[in-house]
């Protein structure tokens, strides 16, 4: 199977072939039908994250990932060869593989309203935005809350959530929302 490897410096990006993995007994193997590109990798592709240092090379960057399950290990249950799922990857295997090795509690099934990319997308910065505002701010239904780079994903997820939250709602995506009252910073 194919894989793109970090090998070395930003500069040196190619496609590798690497053996197709076999799932551990809790583990899916997921055919992978698109895979983000979040800030998170272009560090580590730079050498700035310490997660992946030198001496881990070659290694596969890619947390988030979307496609169908592939295969799976004989502890797994809540998946079926086929199932169309998304998932936030372990740091030990790469999304930016044809196949990809998953926990089985690392995915999640796909809404039928996501496509594969909008799914990929999804994972990294859907948890920063619950873990800012669940985990560590303890927001609560009715308070205010201030979203920096509300344009960005993580900011898209927040202000979902948040509104979400506010008006006591399930709902996977608030069509038509929008912040409260948006402040546009200056230009330069």
């Amino acid at each position: 199977m194919q894989a793109v490897p970090i090998l070395g410096g930003p500069e040196v990006m190619a496609i590798e072939e690497i053996n197709r993995p076999t799932p551990a007994a809790n583990e899916v193997l997921i055919k992978v039908f698109a895979a983000s590109v979040n800030r998170v990798d272009a560090k580590m592709r730079e050498g700035k994250y310490p997660v992946v240092t030198e001496k881990d090379l070659p290694y596969v960057l890619g947390r988030d990932v979307s496609g169908e399950i592939a295969a799976a290990g004989d502890e797994v249950s809540s998946f079926l060869i086929g199932d169309e799922v998304f998932a936030f990857l372990s740091p030990e295997h790469g999304g930016y593989e044809e196949f990809v090795l998953a926990k089985s509690d690392e995915g999640r099934g796909q809404a039928e309203s996501l496509d594969a990319v909008g799914a990929a997308a999804v994972p990294l910065a859907g948890i920063t935005a619950w873990q800012g505002l669940f985990d560590q701010r303890s927001l609560r239904s009715g308070q205010p809350v201030l979203i920096h780079g509300g344009p960005g994903g993580v900011g898209q997820f927040a202000i979902q959530v948040a509104k979400a939250k506010a008006h006591g709602s399930r709902s996977q995506y608030l069509p038509g929302t929008r912040t409260s009252h948006p402040i546009s910073a200056p230009t330069r």
